[in-house]
C-alpha cells in the first residue's frame, strides 16, 4: 500500500509538472536514406516527442496517457510524393516519458523537402513542426548513409518498426545524451565498397571531438573496423562516453582505402550533460545536494554509511572523515557521502553508492565479531580495500597457534606486486575477530616476529635459543606448519 500511494503521488505531481511545460511541444527528428538488396532506396525518419513537453492526462486505474497527432509529408516540388497522418500514443504509464516512433517511406533518387506537423491531442495549442531538404542519390562507388544515433541496441529478430538487421535500434533523435549515459552509439550502412576497393580491406575509421570555445576542435576519443568490400554493410558502434564532460561534440565517420585515402564520410553533432564531470567541491551546492540521493538518508543510514567507508577512505580524505564524524550537522555527512561516490561514478553516484553499500552489508555478514561491523574487522577492511583473496587457507589446529588464516592475492594492483599474502589470526579466542599479524603487501603490517606472536603458547621454544628477545621465529614440531603455509602457499 506504501509504493502505491508514493506512485500516487509521483504521478499527481508529474502531472502538475507536465500541465505547466505542455504549452512548449518540442519535437526531435533524425533521418538517413538507405538502400534495399534489390536497389529500392527509402527515408527512414525518427521521431521523439520530450515527456515534459507533451500533455499526460489520468486515466482510470490511477494512470497517464499522452497522444499526439502527426502529419509526415515528403515533398518534391510543390508536390507531396509520400505521406502519412496518424496518432502516436502513449502506453499508460505512471510517469511521463518520451514518445518515440520511426518512419520510413521508399523513394526513388531525387531532390526532396521533409516536412513533419505534430499536435498535442490533449492540448490542441501544444504544436511543433520540422522541416528540411534532403537528397535520395546511391552513386556507383562506396557511399556512406547518414549517420544515426542510438540511445540503446540489443539482438532481436522480432519484426517491429524499430528491428533492422536483426537488431533492436532505440533512436535517439534529439542528438543529446543526458548524465547516466555511459555508452554512444550509432548505426549506419556502407554501400558499394566492392565496386571501389576492389578485393582489398578498407578501414573504416570513427572519433569523438569535443568543440572548444576558441572554435578549435579537441580529440576526445576514437576506434576503427577492418572490413570487407561488400555490397551493403552494416556499421553498428558503441563508444564509450563516460568521461565526457558537458559540451557540443562532433562524431565522425570516415570510409579509407588501403592506401588511407578518404572514400566517403559523415559527421553529425551532438550534446553531451554531465554535470558532475569536473566537479570541484565548491561545485556541490545546497541546492545541488538537495536533489541528490543523499537528502532520502537519515541520521543512522548516515552513520552507517561513513563507518562502511572508513576502510577504503585514505589521506586526507580520511581526516575529512574523522572530522564529518564529529560533526553533528547531517549536511557534511551528506556532502561528504555525495561527494566520494560522484567521485567513483560521475555518470551515476546513487547506482555507485548502492552497489558498494551491498558489498558492504555482505561482508559485515561475513566478517561480524559482535564487536564491531564485520567491515571494521581487519579482514573486512582488507576485503573492502583489496578485494577477496585469489586463495585462502583457514586454519585452527596449528599446534601451539592461535586460530590463523592466510590470504593471498596473485596479482596486488595497489602496489604492482604478485604473490602478496596476508596473514590473519585470533589471538583472543573471542569470536571471529581476526587482526592483521603479517603481511608481503608494501605499506601494510611487516612483523619479522610474526611466527614468535603467532605461536605464543609455546615461548619457551624459539629458534635462538636462550635470545628472546631477537628470537622471530619457533622451532619446528610436528604439526606446526604456518611458515611452511606462508611461504608455499
Amino acid at each position: 500500500m506504501k509504493n502505491k500511494t508514493l506512485r500516487v503521488i509521483l504521478a499527481a505531481w508529474m502531472l502538475i509538472v507536465c500541465t505547466q511545460y505542455a504549452q512548449a511541444l518540442d519535437l526531435g527528428v533524425s533521418f538517413a536514406t538507405y538502400n534495399t538488396p534489390d536497389g529500392k532506396p527509402y527515408i527512414e525518419v525518427n521521431l521523439e516527442i520530450a515527456a515534459v513537453s507533451i500533455l499526460y492526462k489520468k486515466t482510470e486505474g490511477e494512470k497517464l496517457q499522452a497522444g499526439a497527432e502527426i502529419l509526415i509529408m515528403v515533398k518534391k516540388g510543390d508536390e507531396v510524393v509520400a505521406f502519412d497522418k496518424y496518432k502516436l500514443q502513449s502506453p499508460l504509464v505512471d510517469a511521463p516519458q518520451s514518445l518515440l516512433d520511426v518512419k520510413r517511406f521508399p523513394l526513388p533518387e531525387g531532390d526532396y523537402v521533409l516536412e513533419i506537423s505534430v499536435q498535442d491531442l490533449n492540448a490542441m495549442e501544444n504544436k511543433d513542426s520540422y522541416q528540411t531538404p534532403f537528397s535520395v542519390r546511391f552513386p556507383n562507388s562506396l557511399y556512406l548513409s547518414e549517420i544515426q544515433l542510438l540511445r540503446s541496441f540489443k539482438r532481436d529478430e522480432t519484426v517491429t518498426p524499430f528491428t533492422k538487421n536483426g537488431y533492436f535500434l532505440e533512436p535517439l533523435p534529439f542528438n543529446f545524451y543526458e548524465r547516466g549515459t555511459t555508452r554512444l552509439a550509432f548505426y549506419g550502412e556502407i554501400y558499394s565498397s566492392n565496386k571501389s576497393v576492389n578485393d582489398a580491406d578498407y578501414l573504416v575509421r570513427y572519433y569523438i571531438e569535443q568543440e572548444q570555445s576558441n572554435g578549435t576542435k579537441a580529440l576526445i576519443s576514437t576506434g576503427s573496423q577492418r572490413k570487407k568490400p561488400n555490397s551493403i554493410d552494416v556499421l553498428l558502434v558503441q563508444m564509450d562516453i563516460s568521461k565526457l564532460e558537458s559540451g557540443n561534440f562532433m562524431l565522425t565517420v570516415e570510409a579509407r582505402n588501403a592506401a588511407n585515402d578518404l572514400l566517403a564520410t559523415r559527421s553529425l553533432k551532438f550534446q553531451r550533460s554531465n554535470p558532475f564531470i569536473p566537479l570541484n567541491d565548491s561545485d556541490i551546492t545546497d541546492e545541488m545536494l538537495a536533489k541528490q540521493f543523499t537528502q532520502n538518508l537519515d541520521e543512522k543510514q548516515l552513520k552507517y554509511t561513513l563507518a562502511a567507508l572508513s576502510p577504503i577512505v585514505v589521506g586526507d580524505d580520511a581526516e575529512m572523515l574523522n572530522n564529518v564524524n564529529r560533526d553533528k550537522d547531517l549536511k557534511n555527512k551528506r556532502f561528504f557521502i555525495f561527494r566520494h561516490f560522484v567521485q567513483q561514478d560521475p555518470n551515476n553516484p546513487e547506482a555507485a553508492y548502492r552497489r558498494y553499500m551491498a558489498l558492504a552489508g555482505s561482508v559485515h555478514e561475513k566478517f561480524k565479531s559482535g564487536f564491531r561491523y564485520g567491515f571494521e574487522t581487519d579482514r573486512g577492511r582488507a576485503y573492502l580495500r583489496f578485494g577477496p583473496p585469489d586463495d585462502l587457507m583457514h586454519v585452527e589446529d596449528d599446534p601451539g597457534a592461535s586460530p590463523y588464516e592466510i590470504w593471498i592475492y596473485y596479482n596486488f594492483p595497489k602496489t604492482n606486486q604478485t604473490n602478496v599474502k596476508f596473514l590473519f589470526y585470533n589471538p583472543s579466542l573471542a569470536g571471529e575477530d581476526y587482526i592483521t599479524l603479517h603481511s608481503t603487501a608494501r605499506g601494510e603490517i611487516q612483523d619479522p616476529k610474526w611466527e614468535r606472536k603467532l605461536y605464543n603458547r609455546n615461548l619457551t621454544e624459539y629458534v635462538d635459543g636462550d635470545n628472546y628477545q631477537d628470537a622471530t621465529g619457533v622451532e619446528r614440531n610436528l604439526g606446526r606448519r604456518a611458515r611452511q603455509y606462508f611461504t608455499d602457499f
